[in-house]
């Protein structure tokens, strides 16, 4: 039931807006002023100021009256009724409230899980792309190698001896794709005929496996070197 506004009728003051039901914290404080504005004007009466204008005590008292039923129904408004299906419904609605909430946030931490998945997915693209990229290298390096020693061994054929054009020394093979000179190994560079001849048994054996060219034990050293000197582009028999 709504609060009724007070029987009071003073010039200048204004009765409050008719409260709501239950009452608002708007509507208390609305009474507030009320009151203390009709206390105001008691207090004119009792100085002989503006006298045609004051209130009296029970002006006063209804002012009071007013803002207590105000406060009071506006606090049972709040409380609500005593009734225990009403009370669960609240608890109900709150948990609720609170399972939103939390699906909210793992909605965020599921979009935030997408966006990380996202990216990962990004850096994995990436990372193939960058694969790719060291596959072409890594095959261009072969290629270069591969004419590199293509363009020694042809460059060789027309060195006869070597005594005036100097073989071109073929690096070896690395498992890592990489190259090294025979020289970096302890091995002599094979620029002419007659250090081809002056291998010892140990360097042609190991000149063969570091070329991966075919061997037995068994081979007689005239086949040996004549399978290396073939390797270098050098003709055979050696001048």
């Amino acid at each position: 039931m709504p609060v009724q506004l007070p029987p009071i009728h003073l010039p200048n003051i204004p009765l409050p807006p008719q409260p709501a039901d239950p009452p608002n914290l708007q509507d208390v404080h609305q009474a507030r002023l009320f009151c203390e504005r009709v206390e105001n004007r008691v207090r004119f009466r009792a100085t002989d100021v503006l006298a045609q204008q004051a209130a009296t005590n029970d002006d006063a008292a209804n002012a009071h009256l007013y803002f207590h039923r105000v406060v009071a129904a506006a606090n049972q408004g709040q409380a609500g009724p005593a009734d225990p299906q009403h009370f669960l419904q609240q608890v109900i609605q709150q948990l609720n409230n609170i399972n939103q909430q939390f699906d909210a946030i793992d909605q965020r931490f599921n979009a935030i899980d997408q966006r990380f998945n996202a990216m990962d997915q990004q850096f994995n693209n990436v990372n193939d792309h960058l694969g790719r990229v060291d596959d072409r290298l890594n095959r261009m390096e072969v290629r270069q190698i591969d004419m590199t020693e293509t363009l020694y061994k042809t460059y060789n054929q027309g060195c006869t001896d070597g005594t005036e054009c100097q073989y071109k020394v073929i690096p070896f093979r690395l498992p890592d794709g990489g190259t090294e000179l025979p020289q970096t190994v302890g091995l002599p560079a094979l620029r002419d005929a007659q250090s081809i001849v002056n291998l010892t048994d140990a360097e042609l054996n190991l000149y063969l496996n570091r070329y991966d060219i075919p061997r037995v034990g068994n081979l007689r050293r005239e086949t040996k070197l004549r399978r290396l000197t073939v390797f270098l582009g050098i003709p055979w028999p050696l001048p």
